[in-house]
């Protein structure tokens, strides 16, 4: 890990890079599937990266009208660069993207202590409707098909 990360603001990685950092993160995400993580990103208008160096190393990706409401569809971090304040740096981008946006996410398992760590509240009115065609593995089951793509990350 180098001393100082670059991090940038709505400037869209390689798709193989997060392929690869989601995979390592891990965040399960259809990384089999370029083509709809390409999407994911070209048709959201927040998208904050982390760099060391050229190697991506945490993102965020969401959707604000800028004004009032906020979504945090995605927040991954390389494990090596967890704990070292990569995340927090992320979420503190996007909320200082406008004044009384108010920002919402869906923690993955892994992360839900995390939100709290870092200043978030946590909500209960909150409701979804499950995504059709498409069913997450476990987290253990999900690192072991993707071992190979996360070691590129």
């Amino acid at each position: 890990m180098s001393a100082a990360l670059t991090y940038r603001l709505d400037r869209i990685p390689p798709v193989d890079a997060i392929r690869a950092l989601y995979a390592a993160a891990p965040l399960r995400r259809p990384i089999h599937d370029p083509e709809r993580i390409r999407r994911m990103f070209q048709d959201s208008n927040v998208v904050i990266t982390a760099y060391d160096g050229n190697r991506l190393v945490g993102l965020l990706r969401g959707w604000t009208d800028f004004v009032w409401d906020g979504y945090v569809c995605d927040l991954a971090v390389h494990p090596a660069f967890q704990k070292a304040g990569v995340g927090r740096q992320l979420l503190d981008l996007a909320v200082g993207l406008g004044e009384g946006i108010q920002w919402v996410l869906q923690a993955a398992p892994l992360a839900r202590d995390y939100y709290a760590h870092v200043g978030w509240e946590k909500i209960e009115n909150a409701w979804k409707m499950n995504r059709a065609g498409w069913t997450p593995t476990s987290y253990e089951t999900y690192q072991a098909e993707h071992a190979d793509l996360a070691a590129r990350a």
